[in-house]
């Protein structure tokens, strides 16, 4: 009869897998493939997007899931590591996922002179992300400022135009105008409320504010506190298997790359953000898990090791050393 205990092929591969550099290294190279791909203008805005969204997060998640599989941790401290990595993933992208491809809007309208109204749907009401994208004007004024009433606050947005200096050649320098003029606005519609109104404009517009609502179920701000949470749970599942920062810091920057794609990133301006995010994302977040770390550490105790191998052997080599190192 066989030993229920001799670790399973694809527990071997499991392990290969995540513990080898093959799927990182994959990923790398397919993220390396897609922004030179995004460059020639073969990949659209939101497929480079998605991309990055899904694919950072998941290359993070899989050094957190590492620990998980040393057989030397009891199964609690496993499963923590594994519930903290799921987690961890899923905050990050879901919300940032749900910002850049918000699905049907609950109604769409635009406006471009004061005055003007965007009807609202019968039985529109509750918590909404107002999406508004504009344009400025070709040598017109750098910032328009707008208020949107009908909501139950009123809401203020501005689309602007920045300049920054970009090398040309070697050594020239020219200036580089970057638009920023689509941006999320947080909203609530009272009950039987008909139209939204654009009620001021100070500035030159070059076209009509085009405006989207979409349902949500959390405010961003509250999704980050979420994110936190979750931090901290990495930082228990860290403490207790006893792995010195290097779970909470990767979930850190997974948290935080998703929770700076949530807050900046709009359809009209994913990618951007979302390389930036990776960057901030990796620095903000890196201090975030060491500190949560650290914090942690001092309530969780650490679990003792039992012996073992933390890399069992595989199938094939030897019935016996497989065994052993599975019943170690």
């Amino acid at each position: 009869m066989p030993d229920s205990n001799v670790p399973s092929s694809f527990r071997f591969w499991l392990e290969e897998a995540l513990l080898g550099w093959m799927l990182p290294v994959a990923a790398v190279a397919l993220m390396v493939l897609a922004g030179v791909l995004y460059w020639l203008g073969t990949l659209s805005e939101e497929t480079m997007a998605a991309l990055i969204i899904a694919g950072a997060p998941l290359v993070g998640a899989i050094f957190m899931a590492r620990p998980a599989l040393d057989p030397a941790r009891s199964s609690q401290g496993r499963a923590l590591i594994w519930i903290a990595t799921a987690a961890t993933l899923a905050m990050a992208v879901v919300p940032a996922f749900r910002t850049v491809f918000p699905g049907t809007p609950l109604f769409t309208g635009d406006a471009g002179l004061e005055g003007d109204a965007i009807a609202v749907p019968p039985g529109v009401s509750g918590r909404v992300r107002l999406l508004v994208n504009g344009k400025l004007g070709q040598g017109g004024e750098s910032t328009v400022r707008f208020t949107l009433t009908g909501t139950t606050e009123p809401v203020e947005g501005t689309i602007e135009r920045t300049f920054t200096m970009a090398r040309v050649g070697k050594s020239g320098r020219a200036r580089v105008a970057h638009d920023h003029t689509s941006d999320y606005y947080q909203a609530s519609l009272p009950a039987g409320m008909q139209a939204l109104k654009l009620d001021h404009v100070a500035g030159q517009l070059g076209g009509r504010l085009e405006v989207a609502a979409y349902r949500v179920l959390f405010r961003p701000a509250e999704l980050v506190w979420l994110a936190v949470l979750v931090l901290l749970l990495a930082a228990a599942a860290d403490a207790r298997a006893g792995i010195q920062g290097n779970l909470a810091i990767t979930a850190g920057m997974i948290l935080a790359f998703g929770s700076i794609v949530l807050i900046q990133a709009t359809p009209h301006s994913a990618v951007g953000v979302s390389f930036g995010g990776l960057v901030l994302g990796a620095i903000v977040g890196a201090f975030a898990g060491s500190l949560a770390a650290w914090i942690v550490r001092k309530f969780v105790p650490a679990e003792p090791r039992r012996k073992g191998s933390a890399k069992a052997a595989k199938p094939g080599r030897d019935d016996k050393e497989g065994k052993d190192a599975a019943l170690a």
